[in-house]
């Protein structure tokens, strides 16, 4: 059983499987949570702090609304320092498939960022549409043993701003998950306790292509590896925020999170659907 160490409704649930929600994309579920995350990196001597707050409230069993918004400031490098909100995002998402016996989800959602809703300091002057596909795939079905801890996540999406001098942009997105409660649950005890046993290391690897207007090709991520811990009511994680190349930073940062599960939390309130 997996009572004890899953959140019983939590969000992105495939069979035996939980996908924990990713650091830098959006998990293939859908439901109601508050993550904060929060990330700092310093990029050619300027040092960058922002902070993400969303919130996710279903509407349907099979769909929710979404919003939210990052708190950005930026400090150093011989420049006047910067702080502020950005532009508000406003979206939905939808289960598109979930199929329990071979471990597989997947969602499509799409946000809309609107222009000149943040602070002054900060705030793009432009709107974005922003649709997405995100998957995930458990491999609890392998026969080796070894295998059947680990899942992959990922998303593909674009950036399709609506000034004719932004960039498009293509976003790929995967992570790499091996979870330790899958192990000890469904395929082997092997005396790992607390508070380790309720650990998901995890490697994400987060992209951006730019489509056209000047830098047709070029691409920016990262390579961040960390854990996750997963409660009962929330879930953790911390991750080093390593550049890919030059063209993305040249140093490391970090991502810290914490995902309320509002379905859990007020399963008869906030986190129920409004509409069954």
């Amino acid at each position: 059983m997996l009572a004890g160490t899953t959140p019983a409704g939590a969000h992105a649930i495939a069979g035996q499987r939980l996908f924990p929600s990713t650091l830098t994309f959006d998990d293939p579920g859908i439901g109601a949570e508050l993550p904060l995350v929060f990330s700092h990196i310093r990029v050619d001597g300027v040092e960058q702090d922002d902070l993400g707050i969303a919130v996710a409230k279903p509407i349907t069993p099979g769909f929710s609304l979404t919003a939210g918004g990052d708190y950005f400031g930026a400090t150093g490098g011989g420049v006047p320092a910067v702080h502020g909100w950005d532009n508000f995002t406003l979206g939905g998402v939808w289960q598109v498939y979930l199929d329990p016996s071979t471990e597989s989800i997947g969602s499509f959602e799409i946000n809309r960022t609107f222009a000149h809703t943040g602070s002054r300091a900060v705030r793009a002057g432009y709107s974005t549409w922003s649709p997405q596909f995100n998957f995930g795939q458990g491999f609890g079905f392998a026969h080796a043993n070894w295998l059947r801890p680990f899942a992959v996540t990922g998303a593909i999406g674009a950036d399709l701003p609506n000034d004719a001098n932004v960039p498009r942009m293509l976003n790929w997105d995967l992570s790499l998950q091996y979870s330790i409660p899958y192990l000890q649950n469904f395929v082997k005890y092997v005396g790992i306790k607390a508070p380790f046993n309720k650990m998901i290391p995890i490697i994400e690897f987060p992209m951006q292509t730019c489509l056209d207007r000047g830098c047709h090709g070029q691409t920016t991520g990262y390579v961040d590896p960390g854990v996750t811990w997963v409660g009962h009511y929330f879930q953790w994680g911390i991750e080093a925020q390593i550049p890919i190349n030059r063209r993305t930073g040249n140093s490391v940062g970090v991502l810290f999170e914490f995902d309320f599960y509002l379905d859990d939390l007020a399963p008869h309130g906030f986190g129920a659907p409004l509409f069954h």
